[in-house]
């Protein structure tokens, strides 16, 4: 199989185009476009893209070192995997060796790929929306009938108490942009995670993101603020058919009233009147993303080896955090993929 590696940046109108032919449902998100390659190409010079076997398909990883890559733009990426013909089938030790390393770890794959054997598998959240806000709300409602009327209960509430409620889309407020993200870097460091959003290349890319507006490809910065003070916000990403949560945060003050909830629920349909199919919550089993979905897309993680010696060792890693992972001690059997995720953070962060 033939396969060329180039830099992001090289991506020429051709390869746009039918890397564009090639998104269907399950790989439409906007980590997997070839604009996304380029905005982690503009901030990452390790970043390749694999063009497979005449065009037929793409990939995007980040090279690290010559015994590992990961996905295009870990950790701050939901999706990784490839793009392409949909009977496409692609050797790993030809990837393996097109990228020049020894294995490429992958965390988030639309389930089905042949690339890698899995090593596990979650779920990303989905509101379909392509039946427009007024079918989702009904449904919704049929659903979730009691989450409807005690969110409702709360706006009103929050309404009664602090005044005219403004929901804003696609804001291009900079300070807004700012409050959201020192409100989740300083989210992470008192649950004494680092402050991702803060490291200089995940900055520059968030920043080309909010500056992109295109429907294609581009930022989406949702708000809701009370009498004019900001009370919670949504940094999103988009394409053409999905819009997907990024960076999700609120004032701490506001907590009786559920106000992430109450955006999300504004930009789910909010999506539905603009002709967005699906709103992808990312995985991460937190209540609201299981209140406001209506499906689940499963996505997996593990190895692609080309049969290197750094591949059999995270191979290795993956089947010994499985056995832990089964013992019936819960905290226990948490350690090793917390460890991993830990390890694999601080991996993507350098630069």
């Amino acid at each position: 199989m033939r396969l060329e590696t180039i830099h992001p940046k090289e991506l020429g109108p051709a390869e746009i185009a039918l890397w564009r032919a090639h998104q269907r449902p399950g790989t439409q998100s906007p980590y997997l476009t070839p604009d996304w390659a380029r905005v982690i190409g503009g901030v990452r010079d390790d970043a390749r893209v694999c063009i497979i076997e005449g065009r037929e398909g793409f990939f995007g990883a980040q090279r690290l070192s010559r015994f590992s890559a990961m996905g295009l733009g870990a950790p701050i990426t939901d999706y990784q995997g490839i793009v392409g013909r949909e009977d496409l089938t692609v050797s790993p030790r030809d990837l393996c060796r097109a990228l020049g390393v020894g294995r490429v770890d992958i965390s988030h794959a639309p389930a089905g790929q042949t690339l890698f054997k899995p090593a596990g598998a979650e779920g990303s959240w989905i509101a379909e929306t392509h039946g427009g806000a007024a079918l989702y709300e009904a449904a919704l409602k049929a659903r979730r009938a009691e989450f409807v009327r005690q969110t409702d209960k709360k706006f009103r509430k929050l309404e009664r108490d602090h005044g005219r409620i403004e929901f804003r889309a696609q804001s291009t407020d900079a300070a807004d942009f700012e409050t959201l993200l020192t409100w989740k870097n300083d989210q992470l460091q008192r649950s004494g995670q680092p402050k991702i959003w803060a490291a200089p290349w995940i900055r520059a890319a968030i920043d080309q993101c909010f500056s992109a507006r295109e429907t294609s490809f581009g930022g989406a910065l949702f708000t809701l603020s009370a009498n004019d003070k900001l009370v919670a916000g949504a940094f999103c990403l988009r394409s053409a058919q999905v819009l997907h949560f990024w960076i999700v945060a609120h004032d701490n003050a506001f907590d009786p009233y559920s106000p992430g909830v109450q955006l999300a629920r504004r930009i789910v349909a909010w999506a539905g009147d603009q002709g967005i199919a699906e709103v992808d919550f990312g995985p991460g089993d937190y209540q609201y993303k299981r209140q406001l979905s209506t499906t689940q897309r499963m996505l997996e993680w593990g190895v692609v080896s080309g049969g290197s010696l750094s591949g059999a060792v995270r191979v290795g890693a993956h089947a010994l955090r499985s056995r832990i992972e089964r013992l019936p001690q819960p905290r226990l059997a948490a350690l090793p993929g917390k460890a991993m995720r830990r390890v694999d953070l601080m991996r993507a962060l350098a630069a």
